[in-house]
């Protein structure tokens, strides 16, 4: 296998969110939401809410499920994502579903208004868990029912391990303090007293491994650094610097290749609580 890119002088060609779903999604995203809408527990009329949904992934294998007898919300910051997350939800055919730009600390909804919470590697990111925790619960009815999926540590996630470690070494500390981030809730103890004090009760946490899967490496590679800002720095990087980042992650992989492509293995946990009622 190369260990350089295909064509020399890699550039940015695609908008992060669009990278997301055209890559990320289909390579592992997908089978994660698919996990986390089942441990949900979803039941027809349910009002549910995806928090950090992303292009809305979760939101679309939710509002499937319940074959419009419910109510589907989904959430996100980026205005980009949910721009994707609508051309996706009429693509797949999704029914109706409600997209909105906000805020996981301030989410735009009364209290008591939604049945079920539903984040797919969110949590981790927000720079108050217990405000989001806590808004969470707050415009869940009593007996409502949250499912949170976070990513367990680098040392379980072999493809964010090395992203960490090369792109840090070619674009600085920053880089690799972002994977950290990514992977920074990795504790079962700790995820549970979150949703201890947030007063989340009945809480179970699962852990689950899945493989990530795609046919073209390099491809795969170039596309899901597309998804972040840093893209950028790396399309302007000599490109004898660009082959010798790449060739790096390649090699660093090589255990996770088979005559099938990438196959690499992610652990999450997923958990599931309730609001008292």
């Amino acid at each position: 296998m190369t260990c350089a890119p295909k064509e020399p002088g890699w550039k940015v060609n695609r908008s992060g969110p669009e990278a997301y779903e055209q890559y990320i999604v289909p390579a592992w995203m997908d089978e994660w939401a698919k996990a986390l809408v089942a441990v949900a527990k979803l039941q027809p009329g349910q009002r549910v809410l995806d928090v950090a949904c992303g292009t809305g992934v979760v939101a679309r294998k939710a509002a499937i499920g319940l074959g419009g007898s419910g109510n589907v919300s989904g959430l996100d910051s980026d205005p980009g994502m949910i721009r994707v997350a609508k051309q996706y939800a009429e693509k797949e055919h999704a029914p109706f579903i409600d997209w909105q730009c906000g805020d996981a600390l301030r989410l735009p909804f009364p209290d008591e208004q939604v049945d079920v919470v539903l984040c797919q590697q969110g949590l981790q990111f927000f720079p108050d868990k217990q405000a989001a925790l806590r808004e969470m619960s707050r415009v869940l009815v009593r007996g409502g029912r949250l499912a949170i999926s976070v990513w367990r540590g680098l040392d379980r996630s072999p493809f964010l391990a090395v992203l960490s470690e090369v792109l840090g070494r070619y674009l600085g500390p920053e880089i690799s303090q972002l994977f950290q981030a990514t992977c920074s809730l990795p504790r079962r103890e700790d995820l549970r007293h979150l949703l201890k004090a947030a007063g989340f009760n009945h809480i179970h946490i699962r852990l689950e491994s899945k493989v990530a899967r795609h046919p073209s490496f390099l491809p795969f590679l170039h596309g899901y650094i597309s998804v972040f800002p840093f893209a950028a720095r790396i399309a302007a990087l000599p490109e004898t610097d660009q082959a010798g980042m790449f060739g790096d992650i390649t090699t660093a992989l090589g255990a996770f290749m088979d005559d099938d492509g990438l196959a690499v293995p992610m652990e999450s946990h997923l958990l599931t609580a309730c609001k008292p009622i």
